[in-house]
């Protein structure tokens, strides 16, 4: 190979190298953009979820093992936080609560 071959590739490389860079920089922040897109998508969706639990009566709530004041809880989390964590974490504790309710010896 000539000298000139020689200089015009190490010349080039680095430019190749950069937009190389450039492009996969570009694609993971268009992933980036996506995974933040469906997070939104999904409280959005869960917001909307909370809405239609407000409108059970109490019964129905009670059977799933929520009260209105679990609901009121969820409403008030940030707008961009997820509400049915509240909703997951207060259910669990009242089914764990009658679990060990349940199995504590009675006293006479």
């Amino acid at each position: 190979m000539s000298f000139q071959g020689e200089t015009r590739r190490i010349v080039v490389a680095p430019v190749g190298e950069m937009v190389a860079a450039f492009c996969l920089a570009l694609v993971r922040g268009a992933s980036n953009g996506v995974k933040i897109a469906g997070t939104m998508a999904r409280r959005f969706e869960n917001r909307r979820v909370l809405g239609e639990l407000a409108g059970l009566d109490d019964r129905m709530l009670r059977d799933i093992g929520l009260t209105r004041a679990d609901l009121r809880d969820a409403s008030a989390a940030p707008f961009v936080g997820d509400p049915t964590r509240v909703l997951v974490l207060r259910a669990t504790e009242r089914r764990a609560a009658a679990r060990l309710l349940a199995r504590a010896p009675r006293e006479n």
